[in-house]
């Protein structure tokens, strides 16, 4: 009997960068651009700051990089803060039937093992690809149900295994016992409390790490349970292989314009089409969200005190698009947490989950909002948020949204390189882009967070 992680094994083994077809390599590229974008934002905040401290106090100093904050690290610890910062600010790519987050986990883990092997540009495009079918289609195939955890890291260490393994030019038996270590080390998260939202968001960093020592000890012999897969009980085993070389689902993800949870993105467009013509003066008096239930799981603080408090919250993400537009998402900041305007605005937003919504999720993340303004009712339906694969952002708007969350960082011209050193990845090029990521923040440098206290006054 072939096992799931031996059939997907023998099909990464093989694969080249002339099987990937125009389309794919093309989402591959632009999904490396929005997670870079997305790292970007999340370098000075309080999450990727402390993720760095963390990151040198276990593995110490080296020659890897932060990037854009420091270039001393471990190789592990570059990982794992460079995870971090990629996931920061929730402004990462997703998939809707994985329910999670795949690129600030294999982005950086194929970009820092391109480093270290010399890789080709063409090598860094399918690697990406390949990290992204093997974790997305596992992660879509897992059977739901209510009390589990939506958390990334259980599941994006399977792909970053297969793209480092497949970098690493491993035999196929080697990689179905790298791709099974890192399943069964992933960190196994229990459901968020209801209390607060948390720092630790869906440990994609450590997931990361240790699939990156799944790859080592799958190349020192040591084994896996390689039929964790065929479990029928616990995936749609068929559909993990189902259509394999002919579906890639880095097509299929979807990007975030706005620096907060994805369930909140359908309420965020409502909201801004709602207010678009709205005079300063006229009061907002009641904001009335209905949304698809799994919402419920999110703490929907109204005066949050930390930014991943304010990425989990619907009645203040918005009264944030309602009062301070979408630019107050690019990025999100401390001090919007201070606004007491806002806060006061979220104390008037009612949530709902009305029947007709269950059982959408995470196919669609749909929301209605209807709002009093000036004594009159709006109302908006948004059935895909700005993004999603049916509604997508297209490659202008990503380096838009590079621009808009590295402008604190970067120099615009240091920006613009960034942007087109990936574009010449297609040309087999990586060396322009490995040398934009090691290179030292006008702006940060080893001290990122006085951005954010010069902010937080205003």
């Amino acid at each position: 009997m072939t096992f799931v992680t031996e059939r997907l094994a023998a099909f990464i083994g093989d694969l080249r960068y002339g099987d990937l077809p125009a389309e794919v390599v093309a989402k591959t590229e632009r999904a490396i651009l929005d997670t870079l974008a997305s790292l970007l934002g999340g370098v000075p905040t309080d999450n990727a700051r402390l993720s760095r401290l963390a990151a040198r106090a276990c593995f110490g100093g080296g020659h890897a990089a932060a990037w854009f904050a420091e270039t001393d690290l471990h190789v592990l610890g570059g990982l794992f803060a460079n995870c971090a910062a990629a996931s920061s600010l929730d402004v990462d790519d997703g998939h809707c039937q994985a329910a999670g987050h795949p690129g600030a986990a294999i982005v950086p883990a194929v970009l820092s093992e391109a480093a270290i092997l010399g890789s080709g540009g063409h090598e860094v495009l399918t690697a990406t690809a390949i990290g992204y079918d093997v974790a997305l289609r596992i992660a879509a195939a897992r059977r739901f149900f209510d009390t589990m955890s939506f958390a990334s890291g259980q599941w994006t260490g399977f792909g970053v295994a297969a793209a480092i393994g497949w970098l690493r030019g491993m035999r196929p038996d080697q990689l179905a016992n790298a791709i099974a270590i890192a399943g069964a080390e992933a960190p196994q998260n229990l459901p968020q409390g209801d209390c607060q939202a948390s720092s630790v968001k869906g440990s994609s960093p450590w997931s990361t790490v240790t699939a990156y020592f799944a790859v080592e000890r799958a190349a020192a012999g040591m084994s896996g349970s390689i039929d964790m897969l065929d479990r029928a009980h616990a995936y749609d085993v068929a559909a993990i292989t189902a259509d394999l070389g002919s579906r890639w689902l880095v097509s299929e993800t979807y990007l975030k314009p706005y620096a907060a949870c994805r369930y909140t993105h359908p309420v965020i467009d409502a909201v801004l089409k709602l207010v678009a013509d709205r005079r300063q003066d006229e009061p907002i008096d009641r904001v009335l969200v209905e949304i698809f239930p799994e919402a419920r799981k999110l703490p929907n603080e109204h005066a949050p005190k930390s930014l991943e408090g304010a990425q989990f919250s619907v009645p203040f993400t918005a009264a944030l698009a309602a009062l301070r537009g979408a630019e107050a998402f690019r990025p999100l900041r401390p001090h919007s947490l201070l606004d007491q305007e806002v806060v006061a605005l979220a104390r008037k937003v009612e949530i709902r989950y009305p029947d007709d919504l269950a059982g959408i999720f995470p196919l669609r993340t749909p929301a209605r909002v209807t709002m009093i303004v000036g004594g009159f009712e709006r109302f908006c339906d948004v059935p895909r948020p700005l993004g999603d694969a049916n509604n997508p952002m297209h490659q202008t708007a990503v380096e838009e949204k590079l621009h808009d969350l590295g402008r604190d960082l970067l120099s615009e011209a240091d920006r613009e390189r960034l942007i087109q050193s990936v574009a010449l990845l297609r040309q087999g090029k990586t060396a322009p882009l490995l040398a934009c990521l090691a290179a030292p923040a006008v702006a940060i440098g080893r001290a990122p967070l006085s951005y954010f206290a010069s902010k937080s006054s205003t």
